[in-house]
């Protein structure tokens, strides 16, 4: 597993204390600075779910108040023009553009206008306050341990809590954890983001890493999220693949352990939920199983009806957030009493049904973008371990919120908006440490040779004589 966080290009190991980056040698405004701590609230926030779920001061919603405070720092400081015309930033706000062009040919206006404000808007705003308000490694090694630390808190409160729905799963009801999917994949995020903190911390981040992984993995497991457990199948193959020998062999013998004790952790009936992925539907399947069943084959004509609704409205979409409204009418059409009136429960054609195909193809891009541009700091020289370690992270992190898009509808929420915040940030950190480094190293170039001492001969030295 320690290659994991380490695999990477060729390193500039040590930096020396008196260099100062290109960041710091321009000044940045300091309020940039000041406004950082604002940022880890607002992901402790997102993270948790703590406001909706206590109802304080929801109705007033902070979040909002607190993050436009924000966006007015990133403004004036100057930071927000590089954030937008990044190449991931150029690919969001296009995403954005193309949203709000669908609204006035949505079949509900209103619905669409709504998606935008109560959902899209604050997505984008948390990719710009992320991107524009991490400024040094430091502060990105904060938010990563905040991100851990905050989804741990969240396990531990879903446990305490100790509620769950009509099926049986575990969530934060109340919240928007409270969709045990969304739920399952983002303790499935935050256990990449604590081994981050295991992995580069030492003495107490490791110990509390260690301490917060069991509630994590004990509370993943109640979700019963089928889509989860294929994002972390996914997310075993990537790590296998990125591993050294020796950490693909403890992973060959932990993992079956690991496995075994989560089963015998969780109730039967959510067991019974989990064997359908690999088990077909038959006379001798219990209730719960028929349960899960019935709720695959009801996915499946969700999916069939989000594609049909992108053949009949394949440029503008029938308007974010106006899916539920438009299977309502096909399923009129065919002659049911009513719709189903659930979302896609995929990602993708979830874009593809309300923002019409071209929106699903910039989404699309903007998810390859992001990738590329991991890629391409991954392959940068002279960069330092915790840059290397950061891009696997969120790599990983990736990999699972593109599997795990299969199988929810997630694509307006704030999960890949924040990790392209990363991405964007680290990109930039990335760059100065390699400007930095040849700085430095035209200074050693351009430093005068010292004279060589000179050494008296021990044959004619007086000590000798």
């Amino acid at each position: 597993m320690t290659s994991f966080a380490s695999s990477g290009p060729r390193l500039y190991p040590i930096f020396r204390s008196k260099l100062v980056s290109p960041v710091q040698q321009r000044r940045p405004n300091p309020l940039l600075r000041v406004a950082f701590p604002i940022l880890l609230f607002y992901l402790f926030t997102v993270f948790t779910g703590i406001l909706e779920w206590t109802g304080i001061l929801y109705w007033a919603h902070p979040l909002l108040v607190v993050g436009s405070l924000a966006l007015i720092v990133v403004a004036v400081s100057g930071r927000l023009k590089p954030v937008v015309l990044s190449p991931v930033g150029k690919v969001l706000t296009l995403f954005t553009i193309w949203f709000i062009f669908c609204i006035p040919f949505a079949i509900w206006r209103g619905g669409s206008f709504n998606t935008f404000v109560n959902l899209w808007s604050k997505s984008y705003l948390a990719y710009i306050l992320t991107a524009g308000l991490i400024l040094t490694l430091a502060q990105m090694r904060a938010v990563f341990h905040t991100i851990a630390y905050s989804i741990g808190f969240l396990a531990c409160l879903a446990l305490a809590a100790n509620r769950y729905d009509f099926t049986g799963r575990l969530g934060l009801i109340g919240s928007r954890y409270g969709n045990a999917n969304e739920f399952g994949f983002t303790l499935l995020v935050g256990l990449i983001f604590l081994a981050f903190v295991y992995l580069r911390g030492t003495g107490f981040r490791k110990a509390s890493a260690v301490i917060l992984v069991f509630p994590m993995l004990v509370a993943l497991a109640k979700t019963g999220s089928r889509g989860t457990l294929i994002g972390a199948l996914m997310l075993v193959i990537f790590v296998f693949t990125q591993a050294s020998a020796r950490g693909r062999v403890q992973m060959v013998f932990a993992l079956p352990i690991l496995l075994v004790v989560l089963l015998l952790a969780v109730p039967s009936n959510l067991r019974n939920r989990y064997i359908t992925v690999f088990k077909p539907h038959n006379e001798e399947s219990t209730y719960n199983e028929a349960e899960a069943i019935g709720s695959t084959q009801a996915r499946l004509e969700l999916l069939k009806d989000s594609i049909a609704t992108t053949i009949r409205h394949p440029l503008f979409g029938v308007g974010p957030g106006n899916f539920q409204v438009a299977q309502a009418q096909l399923a009129i059409d065919r002659g049911e009493a009513y719709g189903m009136w659930h979302v896609t429960h995929n990602s993708y054609t979830e874009l593809s049904s309300e923002t019409g195909i071209p929106g699903l193809l910039i989404y699309l891009a903007f998810v390859v973008q992001c990738w590329r541009v991991l890629s391409v700091i991954r392959r940068r020289r002279h960069v330092s371990r915790d840059v290397v370690a950061m891009t696997q992270t969120i790599r990983a992190a990736l990999v699972v919120l593109v599997t795990v898009a299969f199988f929810d509808s997630v694509g307006y929420g704030p999960n890949v908006p924040i990790m392209a915040g990363l991405i964007t940030a680290l990109s930039f950190i990335a760059r100065d440490e390699q400007a930095r480094y040849k700085t430095e190293s035209k200074r050693d170039e351009a430093a005068p040779a010292l004279p060589e001492p000179e050494y008296e001969s021990a044959l004619t030295s007086p000590l000798y004589n």
